[in-house]
């Protein structure tokens, strides 16, 4: 099991060809990725605010089918990898009512202190560690 995040496709989003622009899938991974951390007990907002981040070291999307204006969307959000310094998250788009996939995608973050160096969240914040350890366990990722 993942996270499910409900995104609504905006006109907004659309290019020319009546399509969701490729630049947009990015965002909706970031809200599946806030919306997990969020669930996982470990807002981005108590991440911050403690002066830690988890800035994006590398990103991939995968097209299969267009979004068009109006689509209500499912984002599934899980964590493929987890260490003490790295983060990788998979992504899957799909169309809510039918559950086609629209894409897939995967990211990468590291954990750096406030001058963007790396850090060990495990000896630095272990409560975060483990809130984000127990609820990839739990949703059977990580």
């Amino acid at each position: 099991m993942a996270t499910e995040t409900i995104v609504h496709v905006k006109y907004t989003e659309i290019d020319r060809m009546g399509i969701v622009h490729h630049s947009i899938y990015p965002l909706w991974f970031e809200k599946g990725r806030r919306d997990y951390l969020r669930k996982a007990g470990a807002p981005n907002s108590q991440i911050s605010g403690r002066g830690f981040y988890l800035p994006l070291t590398q990103m991939e999307c995968r097209f299969k089918s267009p979004a068009r204006h109006g689509d209500e969307l499912t984002v599934i959000t899980r964590i493929s990898h987890m260490s003490s310094v790295k983060l990788k998250f998979e992504y899957e788009v799909l169309e809510k009512e039918k559950g086609r996939l629209l894409a897939a995608g995967k990211t990468a973050h590291v954990w750096t202190n406030g001058r963007i160096e790396p850090i060990n969240i495990e000896k630095e914040v272990p409560e975060i560690y483990q809130r984000l350890r127990q609820f990839s366990e739990s949703c059977g990722n990580g």
